[in-house]
């Protein structure tokens, strides 16, 4: 192996989700997979040994790469670490056999099994698409979706995937989206919001997001949110994001129930 096979399988580490990467190996003997590692893991050894030589000759670089090859080692030694992590427990128990068991390989072979494998990983990047993030492209595609089925929607996935449910969830409506309400919608939060959490939500947000809410306000309402800001604690201004996503839950469910309308 030269110094563009090793960077070739570096780069196919930083570009392959977990995931892909996983499907190169589903079908690779597990004695196969063992040699793949050592060879990953070898690199990040003391290449000046002079048991190594032969491991030098093939893992080389040009002297004017010193710090390239620093990286390349730590990085390749790391990734045969992950690598051998993502294997279910009993298949890694197969491959710790094998790698117990070898101790020397005869280097065509080895060779081979690195070209073989990195040809697999290729052609697994390769013949995969990519969607992106799944939570956003979820988000987007409810965008036009009236927000009471949004609700339904988010409730059903609640039971099954929380996580993704609540990620879902505060990514259709953000606090800044506030500033797009109609007047008429801002109104109505004022007639319900506690000053406290007006208080919280509006602290350090942005300045338009703060004119949106005072603009409707009365010169009372105004002084008695600014009075409150004053007054925060340091404790209450760190939960300020959780006020804002109460305001923001507070706008959903009046949203779906047709008390004020989302333009």
């Amino acid at each position: 192996m030269n110094e563009a096979s090793l960077q070739e399988v570096t780069t196919l580490f930083e570009e392959m989700p977990p995931q892909v990467i996983m499907r190169a190996f589903d079908d690779v003997d597990n004695n196969d997979i063992a040699i793949f590692l050592l060879m990953l893991d070898t690199t990040a050894g003391d290449v000046n040994r002079e048991k190594s030589n032969e491991i030098q000759e093939i893992l080389s670089y040009s002297a004017g790469d010193t710090l390239a090859k620093e990286r390349a080692k730590n990085t390749l030694s790391v990734q045969a670490q992950k690598l051998f992590a993502q294997f279910p427990f009993e298949r890694q128990v197969r491959i710790a056999e094998e790698i117990i068991a070898t101790e020397m390989v005869d280097r065509q072979q080895a060779e081979q099994i690195w070209n073989d494998l990195v040809a697999k990983m290729r052609g697994a990047l390769e013949n995969t698409l990519f969607f992106g993030n799944g939570a956003e492209n979820l988000t987007k595609l409810l965008a036009h979706v009236e927000i009471s089925e949004q609700n339904r929607l988010v409730d059903a996935l609640a039971r099954t995937k929380p996580a993704l449910a609540n990620t879902v969830s505060k990514q259709l409506l953000v606090f800044d989206n506030l500033a797009e309400l109609p007047d008429e919608a801002i109104l109505t939060l004022l007639q319900v919001l506690e000053t406290n959490t007006l208080a919280l939500a509006l602290h350090n947000a942005p300045e338009v997001m703060q004119d949106r809410f005072f603009r409707n306000m009365s010169e009372a309402q105004v002084d008695a949110v600014e009075a409150a800001s004053e007054q925060l604690t340091f404790e209450e201004k760190r939960v300020g994001e959780a006020a804002r996503e109460s305001v923001v839950n507070l706008v959903r469910k009046f949203a779906a129930k047709g008390i004020l309308k989302i333009q």
